[in-house]
């Protein structure tokens, strides 16, 4: 006998035992939590890592809790990236964001070098229908994460105040 059968053979029997009301008793406790379980319980599926930056370097490597994301050219007044990767699993009551500056060729002849950095956050709320985390690498190193819909729209204000030309 297979264990999936010798498993049911057990629990048929088990059933079998019990008084008329300890059914009634598990049988709507069973329902009751099937029901919490599919109307309340948060479910999110895996969420994409969205790597955005207005620094004048370029990112080689970005990554959310140890999942790697996209990397970006240096910021030219307009672009600001929008690489993608993923979906992941992104939870947890904080965010460990990895980024490494690279350097354009003008800014390789002038002696920059590559830069690794790393920063701990707070996990921001994430709400149903957010399915992409966003990083906005802003001129001061420092990024910028929240969850969203689409990380175009949801950062386009940030963005918008460093754009200088269009």
């Amino acid at each position: 006998m297979s264990t999936a059968r010798t498993l049911m053979a057990i629990a048929t029997d088990i059933w079998n035992v019990l008084p008329q009301w300890a059914r009634w008793v598990t049988g709507t406790l069973l329902v009751l939590w099937l029901g919490w379980a599919w109307l309340f319980q948060e479910r999110y599926g895996g969420a994409s890592v969205v790597v955005m930056s207005v620094m004048d370097r370029p990112i080689s490597y970005a990554s959310v809790n140890g999942n790697m994301g996209g990397n970006t050219f240096a910021f030219d007044g307009w672009n600001e990236g929008g690489k993608t990767a993923g979906p992941y699993n992104i939870s947890g009551d904080t965010v460990r964001i990895e980024w490494e500056l690279d350097m354009t060729l003008a800014q390789e002849q002038a002696g920059y070098e590559f830069e690794k950095h790393s920063l701990t956050l707070p996990m921001p709320k994430r709400h149903k229908g957010q399915n992409a985390f966003c990083i906005l690498f802003l001129p001061d190193n420092k990024p910028l994460i929240r969850w969203a819909t689409s990380c175009g729209r949801e950062m386009n204000a940030v963005i918008k105040k460093y754009r200088t030309r269009g």
